[in-house]
């Protein structure tokens, strides 16, 4: 695989000076970067990576926030931590005293979108096979600005993008959320070129970010114009936008953007998913549902994955507050020693939980139809499915502690900012004297 940086932007003071146009920078480096790359033959296979943010980053309030500087994987960075002396941002003697305020919170997410024109013949990069936007970019790009950025690269068959969780969001002429993202998500799959073929979505999010922004936030201002959503409202257009475009797609993984529960409604009303072998939703019930709550949503998941005849794996889970439980359907690529066909569904989780019979009746038809003309659904020799529960004992401190031990498959996120999340939850624990209410555990 090999990258390229696209641009940093130039160091600020808080606040930071209105001179600076991160806009027009992205936009020339995004024009020389693809002139560069445009006689690039296609079978260099170039995975891009596109990353934007300020070397002044973590000079100010956000220390012990993770940008994927070189220094960060030294592994002293709990030490240096506690030398920390800035009270002018919140720091004191190695703890965080102070939360950062709106303003930092804001300008360090803010949303940037090259003017790139639609419709004009944009320069072709055959080289680049796949995109990254790891959550290392605090920015947010404009969902319709990638989607204009995605026509540059006709042999795009990967995008890994892990946007941050909106905060503020504007309200609509009756008082409601208006959730312009999720609008623009839903246009960003609908223009989705027919040629990707695996795409991961992990909207990410931060305790102290959000509990610190609610606090900040004039009171007027938002009950107005804007509300704050600290708690991710999961919209059902969304989920069902997803469920469409899974039936072109080989591999489809959602974190916290959208709720399993609405797409797999959604998938109920579709059919045909000619290359599914991976699908990875998260859902909210697997950790503050009741048992039969979560059966109901299970049995849903086996009467949909009846319908995609390639799936070999599928995994629904989610984490609140130290908590964290998934449920993964895995098929064997290879026959066992005897020349029959086994599959596992697996349970794992910080609460007990026990499949019900519907649960394995179900699943069982999505390993074996033998007998479905019967009307008997047992299992037979030929095609096991084999049930397990196992109970997670490690502490969760953040959700990427929740990944880690429920032992997700494969791309779910990035392993970098994975690590990132981990090493995170660490420092930012050991540092808080302002203790953050579990606010965007949702």
């Amino acid at each position: 695989m090999q990258t390229r940086q696209i641009h940093n932007l130039a160091r600020f003071k808080m606040p930071l000076l209105s001179t600076l146009e991160p806009a027009k920078l992205i936009k020339k480096a995004l024009r020389k970067l693809s002139g560069a790359l445009e006689t690039w033959e296609p079978t260099d296979r170039i995975t891009l990576e596109l990353n934007v943010y300020s070397p002044s980053d973590p000079d100010h309030w956000f220390k012990n926030h993770l940008y994927g500087f070189n220094h960060e994987d030294d592994g002293n960075l709990l030490e240096k931590q506690k030398t920390w002396d800035d009270p002018k941002h919140g720091w004191v003697k190695g703890k965080q005293v102070t939360l950062p305020n709106a303003a930092s919170i804001l300008q360090l997410f803010k949303t940037i979108s090259p003017e790139i024109a639609a419709g004009a013949k944009p320069a072709q990069v055959p080289a680049v096979k796949g995109i990254v936007i790891r959550r290392q970019m605090r920015r947010r790009i404009n969902p319709l600005t990638l989607c204009i950025l995605l026509e540059r690269f006709p042999n795009a068959e990967s995008i890994d993008y892990e946007p941050w969780r909106v905060l503020c969001h504007s309200l609509d002429e009756n008082g409601s959320i208006y959730g312009r993202h999720d609008l623009m998500m839903q246009v960003l799959l609908r223009k989705l070129p027919q040629h990707v073929r695996s795409v991961t979505i992990f909207e990410d999010f931060n305790e102290q970010i959000m509990e610190a922004i609610r606090n900040d936030m004039d009171p007027s201002i938002i009950s107005m114009s804007m509300q704050i959503e600290t708690r991710r409202f999961t919209r059902s257009e969304l989920g069902e936008a997803f469920a469409v475009k899974s039936r072109d797609l080989e591999h489809l993984s959602v974190a916290f953007m959208i709720d399993a529960r609405d797409f797999l409604r959604s998938c109920k009303m579709l059919s045909d998913w000619p290359r599914l072998r991976s699908l990875i939703l998260t859902a909210p019930i697997m950790t503050k549902g009741s048992r039969d709550s979560i059966s109901g949503l299970l049995v849903n998941a086996g009467e949909v994955a009846q319908q995609m005849l390639h799936l070999k794996s599928l995994a629904i889970w989610h984490c609140s507050h130290e908590k964290a439980c998934a449920v993964i359907f895995h098929k064997n690529e290879r026959e066992d020693r005897n020349g029959h066909d086994s599959a596992t569904l697996t349970w794992r989780g910080t609460r007990d939980f026990d499949f019900s019979k519907e649960v394995v009746e179900t699943w069982q038809k999505v390993v074996c139809t033998c007998n479905s003309h019967q009307g008997c659904f047992g299992q037979c020799d030929s095609h096991q499915l084999l049930f397990r529960i196992e109970r997670v004992e490690d502490e969760i401190i953040s959700h990427g502690d929740a990944i880690h031990h429920l032992r997700l498959p494969d791309g779910v996120i990035d392993p970098t900012s994975l690590r990132q999340i981990r090493q995170e939850g660490t420092l930012q624990r050991e540092a808080w004297a302002v203790e953050a209410e579990p606010s965007g555990w949702t």
